[in-house]
Formats: C-alpha cells, sequence, structure tokens
C-alpha cells in the first residue's frame, strides 16, 4: 500500500515538473505550464462539489430514505394491524356461522320433533274418531236393523194378510198373522 502511494506521488511530481512531456500544440490540457492552474480549479471544484453533495444532496436523500422508511413500516405496521383485524374478523364470523349452524339444527331438530309428535297426536286423534265413528255406525246399524226387522216383520205381516185376503177370502187382523208367525218361527227352531 506504501508502494502505491508513494508511485502515485511520484508520477504526480513528474507531471508537474515535466512541462514538455504531454505538450501538444492544439490541446491546451496536455500544455504542462497549465497544470498546477488545473489541479487548483480541480481541487476547488471537486471540494464544492463533495460540500455541495454532503451538505445539501446526501442530507435531502438521507431524509427522504428515512421518511421512506418510516413509512415503509408505518404501512408494514398498519398492514399487520388490518391482517390482525381481518383475522378477528374472520374468527368472528367462523364462530357466528358455526353458532347460527348449530341453532339451525337445533331448530331443525326439534322442528322434526314438534312435528312427529304433532303427527302422532292427529294420527291418535284420527284414530279416536274414527273408532268413535265406527261404533255410531255400527250402533246405528244395529239401530237400522233392529227398525228394518220390524219393518219387515210389519210388512210380512201385511203382505201375509194381503196374501191371506186373495187367497181365502177371508181377513185376519194383525194380532191373529202375529201369532202364526211367532208359532212358526217357535216350530222352526224346535226343529233345528
Amino acid at each position: 500500500m506504501f508502494l502505491k502511494k508513494t508511485s502515485v506521488f511520484l508520477f504526480v511530481c513528474i507531471l508537474l515538473n515535466s512541462k514538455n512531456i504531454f505538450s501538444a500544440e492544439g490541446m491546451p490540457q496536455f500544455n504542462a505550464e497549465t497544470f498546477p492552474s488545473q489541479l487548483f480549479w480541480l481541487v476547488i471544484t471537486f471540494t464544492l462539489l463533495y460540500l455541495f453533495i454532503n451538505f445539501l444532496v446526501l442530507p435531502r436523500i438521507r431524509d427522504n430514505l428515512r421518511l421512506r422508511k418510516n413509512k415503509i413500516s408505518n404501512d408494514i405496521e398498519r398492514a399487520e394491524l388490518i391482517k390482525s383485524n381481518i383475522e378477528k374478523i374472520v374468527k368472528d364470523y367462523e364462530f357466528k356461522i358455526d353458532k347460527a349452524r348449530d341453532k339451525a339444527n337445533l331448530i331443525v331438530k326439534e322442528s322434526a320433533k314438534k312435528a312427529q309428535q304433532d303427527f302422532f297426536s292427529q294420527l291418535e286423534s284420527s284414530k279416536n274418531k274414527i273408532e268413535q265413528k265406527i261404533l255410531n255406525a255400527e250402533k246405528e246399524i244395529v239401530a237400522y236393523k233392529d227398525n228394518f226387522s220390524s219393518d219387515i216383520n210389519e210388512i210380512s205381516i201385511e203382505i201375509s194378510s194381503l196374501l191371506i185376503e186373495k187367497v181365502l177370502g177371508q181377513k185376519l187382523n194383525k194380532d191373529d198373522i202375529s201369532f202364526i208367525n211367532n208359532h212358526i218361527k217357535t216350530s222352526d227352531g224346535r226343529k233345528a
């Protein structure tokens, strides 16, 4: 490293001392007589450029980078906050959906149970009504049968009376025909 610095220093010194090495007539920047003024203005220019960049440009760039970094970190924090809020909302939503699903299942089960109970109670009620109607119909049939048999007896007595009157020419009253009819029924019963 020391060797490099020394060789560079020697090269600069040789350049400054040798006036005609690089001089050319058409190119004033290679004129050795203007090297010290060129180096002076080079140092002044680069010093001003360094100061301008170091004190004006770089602080603005640093401020912009800092603001950008702060904005990015704030955006990341907001994104994480929003993400946590969204996750909380999703958990609440899933909880409410599960709760609603459980409630719906419970309502369906209760409705099915109630419908089944209603069905069986209506079925039992219908059975009772049908049994009552069957009993009433049987009573009506027995009553109709009794009425019908008494009506048949009366009609048969009247028909017998008319037949006897037509065949024998004699008129029998209803009591006589009833007596004969009862006598025939009892004699049929003895034969059996």
